[in-house]
């Protein structure tokens, strides 16, 4: 991995680089990701643990109370940090789905990065993991308040088209412009994650990160 992709991989994991960013989930973009968890396309989306008395967000219009109601039973956290542990936001997409089942993917994938010392993941546990389709309408609303994300990339031989697709709708679209490539270990043809940063840059001008194997 070259100087300039290791400080930008530093830089995306301490959540630098989005204008107004701070350093956790803050209010406004807690109460973004409620709405999005209670709309149809995200009835099954990963969410935050409650958040404490102190820090509740403020409640919602009864007619959005009333939508959220009935989705509350089928919307799970992807993993449950340690009581007080500060938790990092990954937002990603690209995924099959925005199921629990599908986050718990890259859940295992920062644990398999941090046990082989990948030392910006620190404690996996403090990860949330948010799957978005990158055709959401939440999509330019949270490109501004998250800093975090990521590109699902899968190991079979459609992984190009799919994830080229995601980049052009993320660019069209006002996305983020840096993500994380997030992919099983064998992520599939030699040159796939190479010609996808490439694309990535040169096509959209979204700096995808990759870690070097």
């Amino acid at each position: 991995m070259g100087m300039d992709q290791a400080a930008g991989l530093r830089q995306w994991a301490s959540g630098g680089g989005a204008a107004g960013q701070e350093a956790e989930c803050p209010r406004h973009v807690a109460e973004a990701l409620v709405e999005l968890s209670a709309s149809a396309e995200a009835a099954s989306l990963t969410a935050p643990a409650p958040p404490a008395a102190s820090d509740a967000v403020a409640p919602a219009s009864a007619p959005a109370q009333a939508a959220a109601r009935p989705q509350e039973s089928r919307v799970q956290p992807s993993a449950r940090p340690a009581q007080g542990a500060a938790v990092r936001t990954l937002m990603v997409l690209g995924l099959p789905g925005n199921s629990e089942r599908q986050a718990r993917k890259v859940t295992a994938l920062l644990n398999a990065w941090a046990e082989e010392g990948r030392q910006w993941v620190g404690d996996p546990d403090r990860w949330r993991v948010v799957p978005l389709s990158a055709s959401s309408s939440h999509l330019p609303v949270l490109a501004a308040e998250q800093s975090r994300w990521g590109l699902w990339v899968d190991s079979d031989e459609e992984a190009f088209r799919r994830a080229y697709r995601v980049l052009k709708q993320v660019a069209e679209r006002g996305g983020p412009q840096r993500l994380l490539a997030v992919h099983p270990p064998d992520v599939g043809p030699k040159g796939l994650l190479d010609n996808l940063q490439r694309v990535a840059a040169s096509y959209f001008g979204i700096e995808l990160l990759v870690l070097a194997r």
